[in-house]
């Protein structure tokens, strides 16, 4: 083994790929480090992920391994690009020591990370919805099942939790029940372990990432091209509440960012990918703006949204001279269509809407109360009957169709009289 440290360099970052990082052998695809902080322990969790690139420097060598899957996407692979036959090994570091050692004929070898791991090390495949009885959460972890090593993935789906046995990769056993440590009893194992702390839902990490999950976005404006990471968010906000068969919804994301400026206004964006007669719900506008924020984008739209006015989005990270920007041009009225004077508009037309509100209960109140009978409440309504239709007197004055023909009747024939009201 070496005694001096050796440098590393990261050659490329590689691919997180969901079926690989995210699905029932992810385990299998991250590492977990212990690390110690000033006033606590934390684990990190490093994906290990597909096509990264590193190098390595041995006995003025170079090294440069590279990840891929192994064993049927059970496992991640090494292969060390020195090594003529170009091997798959299942760690880095038998990957350099046996190219090494062929290399050179010797037996030193180079040692690998250090892992500290508990007994334990859960891994959680996925959060969930803490609203809906955390349903969708999955964590995994590896432990010995009838005397051999086994992967356990535990899952929350509605109203029942579950726990599926691999060994290589083939399931073994199946349970469930109502609650984790119902269904962990089943099991006949591990009975010093509370069930919920088995699947990891009361470790204090996962209640802080459950509080922090609804705004972290699932991607960043660089892996917008990745159609796999995409997908997660497709699926998670926009799937159901589209109603075109086979949306381009993916172009609208890489148009947006091989476009010269990183501002978009989201009616005139989505237009293209729709037919020209499609009309834009609200449930449809509210799931692609839970999207775009899902994949980084901002909006920085600078006035209360308004039903057919621009609203404005920005896929920067750092987006605040954008937002600076639209707020000036808003303010000096010089984006189009948007007027700064609207809120005054709209106080004036409630204004003119309570009077002709008030209009309407006055004249209805006066038909009521009049004592002269069908007489008096047709020479009533012969003043407004020829300025209104038939339809708006109707829906407003909630009166009969007869009384209305007859009041047109009268001022056709006797024409607008001033009425006067008897008294007794």
């Amino acid at each position: 083994m070496f005694s001096k440290r050796q440098a590393i360099q990261l050659l490329a970052t590689g691919n997180l790929v969901p079926t690989l990082h995210y699905g029932i052998y992810a385990i299998n695809w991250w590492m977990f480090i212990d690390r110690k902080m000033p006033n606590e322990k934390k684990q990190m969790c490093i994906p290990l992920r597909l096509n990264m690139r590193v190098q390595l420097e041995l006995n003025k060598t170079k090294f440069i391994v590279c990840i891929v899957s192994a064993e049927d996407n059970m496992k991640p692979g090494y292969v060390c690009e020195s090594d003529v036959a170009a091997k798959i090994y299942l760690s880095a570091s038998e990957a350099v020591n046996k190219t090494y050692n062929n290399l050179f004929n010797n037996k030193t070898r180079y040692s690998g990370p250090s892992v500290l791991v508990d007994k334990l090390s859960i891994l959680i495949i996925n959060l969930g919805n803490s609203n809906d009885n955390m349903s969708g959460y999955q964590s995994s972890f590896i432990y010995k099942y009838q005397d051999k090593q086994s992967l356990f993935i535990q899952k929350i789906e509605r109203k029942y939790c579950y726990i599926e046995v691999f060994q290589n990769k083939e399931k073994v056993a199946f349970y469930h029940d109502a609650s984790p440590t119902d269904v962990w009893k089943k099991t006949g194992i591990l009975k010093n372990y509370n069930g919920s702390i088995l699947f990891g839902i009361e470790h204090p990490v996962t209640i802080n990432a459950l509080k922090n999950y609804v705004e972290s976005p699932i991607c960043s404006v660089n892996e917008w091209g990745n159609i796999e990471v995409m997908s997660q968010a497709f699926e998670k906000h926009l799937k159901r509440k589209i109603s075109v068969v086979g949306l381009n919804w993916h172009k609208f994301f890489i148009e947006w960012k091989e476009q010269e400026s990183n501002i978009i206004e989201l009616i005139m964006h989505l237009k293209p990918l729709y037919p020209l007669d499609h009309e834009f719900t609200d449930r449809e506008l509210r799931a692609w703006r839970k999207m775009m924020k899902s994949v980084d984008c901002t909006n920085i739209t600078p006035y209360k949204k308004q039903e057919l006015k621009p609203e404005f989005w920005t896929c920067s990270v750092d987006f605040n001279n954008e937002s600076n920007a639209l707020l000036y041009l808003f303010n000096k009225n010089l984006l189009n269509g948007v007027d700064k004077k609207e809120a005054e508009f709209i106080k004036e037309n409630n204004r003119l809407k309570m009077i002709i509100e008030k209009f309407w209960r006055s004249f209805k109140e006066t038909i009521k109360a009049n004592k002269c009978g069908w007489d008096g409440k047709q020479r009533i309504l012969s003043i407004i009957v020829e300025n209104f239709g038939h339809r708006e007197i109707q829906r407003n004055l909630v009166i009969s169709n007869d009384l209305i023909n007859a009041a047109k009747k009268f001022s056709r024939v006797n024409g607008i009289t001033e009425y006067t009201s008897e008294r007794t």
